[in-house]
């Protein structure tokens, strides 16, 4: 029997890859079955909760609207759902341990009363506190530069990888925006803390020597590894200060990563960075692969989504237009499963919850007295 995959929508975290299984039949009756529908590390399927016969009611073949379409898209709908549900529950319950941070990093204000020598390498230089399931998310890098043309950034790590290069145009009079979509994490197993390196070589086009902020106020930046400036809170706008340590970099050779000696300014060598710096506090339940033998969770987590999964299914076959004999003759039936499946669905979310352990990751923390008497725990 000639059989296909569906995959996974990338936006499901791989920790929840094959959490549950679309079904283990291999009856013909119900067409080409993907190849991945018997994959399943709880032992659960969907069509064991809700019927094939009901789900095949919402079959919609004109518009690729297929059995096993509507199965994989409830089992998305319900792990997003998770996710949402969960993490609300964990801060309606545990406070975070520092406030995320979504901005800018560096002035697009230039001073050229600074020396640059052609071959050098400039840049930015990133210091990061240790935050397990922190994230720092780069949407945008400035240039301000004085010609027209592109830069190559090269972004290196202190475990001496290279990340990745990317070509940043730049304009004689305009601070450019040039969107990205990185993702660096905050935490490594393998260094105490994690720093990164946004490079370029010094061409033909120079930059406009721009700084990290003004002499004004209170908080006056000084790149100290022994002194960072996450040991101490920091107004709202320099917020990512609360997360890392920024500064600039001008070297005659490529430094050396791993064991970087080289002095860092407050000059950001004609870059900005637009950032958000926050934690993934669903890693709390779920970072890699899911634990069915060591983490009694994990088995929980299972069943809250195949009965997320039901509601959704059911939800939408009592909603659908294309309603069938078998259908209308067990509607009763198939209402009385939704609600089961929320009731169910609800007790399990609040039992994991309960049971986290926040330890897993550097973003939560236990409400205060106060706050655990105004509110009450787990109200």
């Amino acid at each position: 029997m000639q059989k296909i995959l569906i995959a996974m929508s990338v936006s499901i975290p791989e920790c929840y890859n094959s959490i549950i299984g679309l079904t283990r039949t291999d009856c013909e009756c119900y067409g080409t079955i993907p190849d991945d529908a018997a994959d399943s590390l709880s032992g659960l399927y969907i069509d064991e909760l809700v019927g094939l016969s009901f789900i095949q009611s919402m079959t919609d073949c004109d518009n690729g609207n297929d059995l096993f379409h509507n199965m994989v898209k409830a089992r998305d709908n319900a792990i997003t759902s998770f996710q949402a549900d969960t993490n609300a529950l964990l801060l309606e319950n545990f406070k975070m341990k520092r406030n995320p941070f979504k901005g800018g990093i560096g002035r697009a204000v230039s001073n050229n009363n600074v020396s640059l020598t052609t071959g050098n390498y400039l840049g930015v230089r990133m210091y990061c506190d240790n935050v397990k399931s922190g994230v720092l998310y780069i949407k945008s890098i400035g240039t301000l530069f004085k010609g027209v043309g592109v830069i190559d950034l090269m972004i290196y790590n202190n475990l001496g990888e290279l990340i990745g290069t990317y070509p940043l145009n730049t304009d004689a009079t305009l601070h450019v925006q040039n969107s990205v979509d990185i993702e660096l994490p905050l935490h490594s197993d393998y260094n105490d803390h994690l720093e990164y390196f946004f490079i370029y070589q010094l061409g033909a086009i120079e930059p406009k020597i721009n700084d990290l902020k003004c002499s004004c106020g209170s908080f006056k930046p000084v790149f100290n590894c022994k002194q960072p400036y996450y040991k101490y809170k920091h107004e709202t706008v320099y917020g990512w200060a609360d997360w890392l340590m920024a500064g600039g970099i001008n070297s005659a050779t490529l430094p050396d990563f791993t064991d970087c000696g080289c002095s860092t300014n407050n000059y950001m060598y004609g870059l900005t960075f637009n950032v958000e710096l926050r934690c993934k506090i669903g890693e709390v339940l779920c970072q890699e692969q899911l634990d069915f033998e060591g983490n009694p969770l994990a088995a929980a987590m299972a069943i809250a989504i195949q009965n997320k999964t039901g509601e959704w299914l059911g939800n939408w076959i009592l909603r659908s237009g294309n309603l069938n004999r078998f259908t209308l003759l067990n509607t009763e039936q198939l209402i009385d499963d939704v609600a089961k499946f929320k009731a169910t669905y609800e007790q399990m979310i609040k039992y994991i919850v309960e049971s986290a352990d926040i330890t897993q990751n550097d973003c939560l923390a236990c409400k205060d007295v106060y706050e655990m008497a105004k509110r009450g725990i787990f109200a």
